[in-house]
């Protein structure tokens, strides 16, 4: 059996900066590269992003943040993968940084995922997988967000005075096909409640203008599942 001889190994080398260097190091030409692609697969992400952006106000800071999260990781890749010592280092800094902003929407913290991933990849020169991964991802991401499969949910907002929903129940009951009561609070006289209903879409301006003709209704606010107001 084949061992290790210690005694040839040159200690000094390998502890030196010299030693501690890969053969993989990029040249200037492949950093350029490498940069470029990135940038042209980042612009990729944030178009699609915007198209496929289904919320109530888009951030175009956020959009610029997928990109800039493109290039940074990708040159951080191009930049560890010559350099033990640097890779090394980045480990212990990252696991001390804590990102505190709020991803409001979770679809954003996938294109986050998505931005990192072609950085990586990109940082090794593996381009092939880079592009057909992203053009599965954009198609996929296109189809579910054009295809409308679910129900939308709505919540109704009713402030009135006591003793008045007992005139609002019958249309509850008439105009929608579900009503679950969330939250109640009152000020005075006044009542707030929160319900959670199921309307039939066609009667949507029916139901709200026969319950804001009830008296003693201050006001009725219907809000869909995307913050839509319909009032």
């Amino acid at each position: 059996m084949n061992t290790t001889d210690l005694t040839n190994i040159n200690w000094h080398d390998l502890f030196t900066v010299d030693g501690l260097l890969l053969q993989t190091a990029f040249n200037p030409l492949q950093i350029t590269v490498s940069l470029a692609t990135t940038l042209i697969m980042a612009m990729f992400i944030h178009y699609v992003y915007k198209k496929t952006y289904d919320g109530v106000l888009y951030s175009k800071n956020f959009n610029l943040t997928v990109v800039m999260t493109a290039l940074v990781v990708n040159a951080i890749m191009i930049g560890i993968s010559g350099n033990i010592v640097l890779s090394l280092g980045l480990v212990g800094a990252l696991s001390i940084i804590r990102f505190r902003t709020a991803v409001k929407d979770p679809k954003d913290t996938a294109f986050l995922f998505w931005a990192i991933t072609i950085g990586v990849i990109n940082g090794v020169a593996y381009y092939e997988l880079s592009v057909i991964a992203s053009v599965i991802i954009a198609i996929v991401l296109i189809f579910l967000t054009k295809t409308k499969d679910y129900e939308m949910a709505y919540v109704l907002i009713l402030k009135y005075e006591q003793g008045t929903y007992d005139k609002i129940q019958p249309l509850m009951r008439s105009y929608f096909k579900k009503n679950y009561v969330r939250s109640d609070s009152s000020i005075g006289s006044i009542i707030e409640r929160v319900i959670e209903v199921k309307p039939d879409t066609g009667k949507l301006e029916t139901a709200l203008s026969e319950i804001r003709n009830i008296q003693g209704v201050e006001s009725c606010v219907l809000l869909s599942s995307n913050g839509a107001f319909a009032e």
